[in-house]
């Protein structure tokens, strides 16, 4: 897990191979003004969700985690909690779906990290985490880019 301020996030570019055009697309991009839906950064190796959504999760709740793709997440508008939590720690709650790259857990020991408008995170396969975790009843603009692992 990597949790930095988006202006530093160039200085891991040696950890994955697709991480310069992710700071590239960042350091390029007005993100105030994307909008929602799936951005198109390198084809299949690097893509971004764009969404918007009043955040009301409850930590806890349920934990996710990918396989062939690594979530960056940055909160573009306001502010969101975001759960997360470690493979020791969790129980398998649904069984991975490779085609869909996403298995959910259950856990009940997990800390929070607070997104805003200048961090992101970083998660990797063994990084359970719970998104959307509600901090105010704001609408949430959020970017998750998928990068290949």
């Amino acid at each position: 897990m990597i949790i930095t301020e988006i202006s530093d996030f160039r200085k891991y570019t040696s950890i994955n191979p697709y991480f310069s055009k992710v700071c590239d697309f960042l350091e390029n991009t007005d993100l105030k003004n994307l909008e929602d839906g799936k951005i198109d950064i390198d084809g299949d190796n690097v893509f971004a969700n764009c969404m918007t959504y009043v955040a009301d999760g409850i930590q806890g709740q349920q934990f996710e985690t990918h396989k062939k793709y690594l979530d960056i997440h940055l909160v573009i508008l306001n502010t969101e909690a975001m759960a997360v939590s470690s493979l020791s720690n969790s129980k398998l709650k649904v069984e991975f779906d490779a085609q869909k790259d996403i298995g959910f857990y259950d856990s009940n020991k997990y800390q929070t990290v607070i997104l805003t408008e200048s961090n992101l995170l970083v998660t990797f396969e063994e990084d359970l985490h719970q998104p959307k975790v509600r901090i105010n009843d704001y609408p949430v603009k959020k970017l998750v880019i998928k990068v290949l692992n």
